[in-house]
């Protein structure tokens, strides 16, 4: 049977003609790829297919590149990706260690690296003419550091960063490079191929090459479903593209929207085991269809003509938590542990104190009422020491009575009080007759034993000083 790859026509009219390339039923193993120019090539152990106008086999002059192969790994999408830095193409282990570089009409390996895969499924990219992989796994874990290939020295260096926040290890991240920053979307952790434990993070965050640190963007929105797959998605611009059966959703780090691009009659079935290429608005992509590979290619600019489209923010709104509203949070909480405390300080302030206000009298959740001339005693002993019987001749009256009948007025309202006052706290005598301590002539009433306080409601309480 043969492997058979062309360009696929639906009824829908977006996709461009239909082309065929032929390759050995013996060639089973391949990498689809962008050649230096950016148009898609095959590339095989013995030869490399090039499509411009019509498909080319550029068989290599010799065999070097094939013996190389059969020391580290077989060539297919598992063990090895393709990228472009400077114009050149590079064929690079899947988590760093050997890198070959196409020169002239064969690959040259360049590196004095291992086969040790510590970053398989990494975000891969080129910063400053350099190859750069973030994450992946490797060695029963997952990274959470960048690295680069250093052509000087022929090996891989790590990327040192002054970062407190270090965002967890994963692989398959989606993500863009953007000037100096490289904005990373998910990714996964877990066991890799394990259905039960290899999960999705949510998060939304960036590294700033110039600062050498991580930044925290938020939380992604649930609404978008990144498919992960080992694969760089294709850009545009600061846009890359996700490609499904049945949308195309482009993502944009600068303003952190995404756009859903819909048609009901569209059917991509893009092979996510192959990567996807943007040239000149053109994608390009691998579909299998009745157990046949095709080649697709999609114009992208008509996308916004042939397809309906939704834009949603990139972050879901519940977790865009500003500085602002984690300091207010955060006040609001010492604010109601302070009012909690401050509740128990006035219970146990109100507890076993007589309070009153200008009717009533409280004790322990029972109350009396009281006349005016009650209160104003009182009030005047829970300022006081004691009052003496002149003070409290003044209270009773404004009018001369004989000493015998203001003796007999000052027993009459101390007697009734202390019965109210009996009735809350069950003391016969919380008010007692007593001599002036300065002078033994003189008659005085003191509180005994109970502190009365006059009434404040918890308001009042809660911010006194």
């Amino acid at each position: 049977m043969r492997l058979k790859l062309f360009f696929l026509i639906i009824s829908s009219g977006v996709l461009l003609s239909q082309h065929k390339l032929t390759i050995n039923d013996t060639v089973q193993n391949f990498l689809f790829a962008q050649s230096e120019t950016k148009t898609p090539i095959i590339i095989t152990k013995n030869g490399v297919f090039e499509y411009d106008i019509f498909w080319k086999y550029l068989p290599f002059k010799n065999n070097s590149f094939k013996k190389e192969l059969e020391k580290i790994d077989e060539l297919n999408h598992k063990n090895f990706f393709t990228i472009i830095s400077s114009n050149k193409l590079y064929l690079v282990s899947n988590g760093a260690g050997p890198v070959f570089l196409k020169d002239g009409n064969t690959f040259k390996r360049i590196d004095n690296t291992s086969l040790h895969k510590n970053q398989f499924g990494g975000a891969r990219f080129v910063f400053n003419n350099k190859i750069h992989i973030y994450g992946g796994y490797g060695f029963w874990s997952f990274k959470s550091f960048i690295s680069f290939f250093d052509e000087n020295i022929k090996q891989w260096d790590l990327v040192y960063n002054d970062s407190k926040f270090i965002p967890p290890g994963r692989w398959k991240p989606i993500y863009n490079l953007i000037n100096d920053k490289l904005f990373v979307l998910g990714g996964r952790t877990g066991s890799p191929g394990s259905q039960g434990q290899d999960e999705p993070f949510s998060d939304v965050f960036y590294f700033d090459f110039s600062s050498k640190e991580f930044f925290n963007i938020g939380k992604l929105n649930p609404i978008l479903r990144p498919n992960y797959s080992l694969f760089s998605l294709p850009k545009i611009d600061n846009n890359i593209f996700l490609i499904y059966n049945n949308n195309i959703t482009k993502i944009d780090f600068i303003s952190l929207t995404f756009t859903i691009y819909y048609k009901k009659i569209f059917m991509s079935m893009a092979d996510n085991k192959y990567p996807t290429f943007i040239r000149n608005q053109t994608l390009y992509f691998i579909s299998t269809i009745d157990g046949e590979k095709q080649l697709n290619s999609f114009d992208l600019k008509r996308i916004n003509k042939n397809f309906e489209s939704k834009t949603f923010s990139l972050l879901d709104d519940e977790s865009e938590i500003s500085f602002l509203q984690y300091v207010l949070f955060g006040t609001f909480i010492i604010l109601l542990f302070w009012t909690v405390l401050k509740m128990f300080s006035f219970k146990d302030y109100i507890r076993g104190l007589i309070l009153y206000d200008e009717k009533t009298i409280y004790f322990n959740n029972k109350r009396v009422l009281v006349s005016k001339e009650e209160q104003q005693l009182i009030s005047f002993l829970s300022t006081n020491n004691f009052i003496s019987a002149p003070k409290l001749n003044l209270i009773i009256s404004k009018q001369e009575f004989a000493k015998s009948h203001f003796t007999a007025l000052r027993n009459k309202l101390v007697t009734g009080l202390n019965k109210k006052l009996c009735t809350l706290t069950a003391n016969e005598s919380c008010i007692i007759e007593t001599k002036h301590p300065k002078d033994n002539r003189i008659k005085v009433y003191k509180a005994d034993s109970s502190i009365i306080k006059k009434k404040i409601s918890f308001l009042r309480f809660l911010f006194k000083t």
